[in-house]
């Protein structure tokens, strides 16, 4: 794959390009520019496949880039210091990214997954979703892993996460899915958003999605489906201090 690295520090591109080129086989670092416009100019130019973006740069941020392609032919890996509330955000967009300073392994990581997803022209789907997720103090979609692509949906229709193995089905106000992803995973990603408490071992659930609570013979949560969720006994105490503190 022919590679560009974008970033306004020289000593961050060198960086950046070394330890691609030590340690990521069949990515070939064509050129580097130091701002958005010179990365168009090269991407039309060389016919780019994938590019190494930092977001924040004077004048105009790498978002900026896309404004310049309609359908952009090429996968991007973003480079950030962004706070822990944005990385999540990448991560519920399913868009790689590079926390500065950068780990070989995560690079190569990153570097494989462009190559798997290479030439699915999707990245604007998952920008559009990254910046719904970074305009506001709240996660407003997340990408589900299906068999056949990503599905997004609105992370405030979610009832529940249940833990099958490793499995996760994603339980939502209209439809049930499953997918390859582990229940840990998904209480990783959404760590950071109050709106998601994880009450057993197998269950993250949506406290906004709650209908009722029920304290007899074992602490159980009911929701608009029926479903009732048991409460881990070892929980319970953390569960009613979380509730107490949102509860009118």
């Amino acid at each position: 794959m022919k590679a560009i690295i974008v970033d306004d520090e020289s000593h961050a591109r060198s960086l950046l390009s070394n330890t691609i080129k030590e340690h990521c086989k069949g990515i070939e670092i064509i050129a580097e520019a130091e701002n958005v416009k010179e990365a168009v100019k090269l991407i039309n130019k060389h016919q780019i496949d994938l590019v190494f973006l930092d977001i924040e740069m004077p004048n105009e941020n790498g978002f900026a880039l896309f404004e310049y392609f309609e359908t952009p032919s090429f996968e991007t890996i973003f480079c950030t210091a962004y706070s822990e509330y944005a990385l999540n955000a990448f991560e519920v967009s399913a868009i790689d990214y590079l926390l500065k300073p950068v780990s070989i392994s995560k690079i190569q990581a990153a570097v494989e997954k462009a190559i798997k997803t290479r030439g699915q022209n999707q990245i604007l789907k998952h920008i559009n979703v990254l910046r719904e997720n970074l305009t506001v103090n709240q996660l407003q979609k997340i990408a589900l892993p299906l068999s056949d692509g990503l599905l997004f949906i609105k992370v405030e229709e979610i009832l529940y996460f249940e833990a099958d193995g490793s499995y996760t089905h994603v339980i939502t106000n209209k439809e049930k899915y499953m997918v390859c992803k582990k229940i840990k995973e998904f209480h990783e990603l959404l760590s950071s958003d109050s709106r998601f408490f994880r009450v057993h071992r197998s269950y993250l659930v949506n406290i906004q999605q709650i209908k009722k609570y029920s304290k007899k013979e074992g602490a159980t949560l009911q929701f608009e489906n029926s479903k009732i969720i048991p409460i881990a006994r070892e929980k319970k105490n953390d569960f009613d201090e979380y509730i107490g503190k949102i509860s009118v």
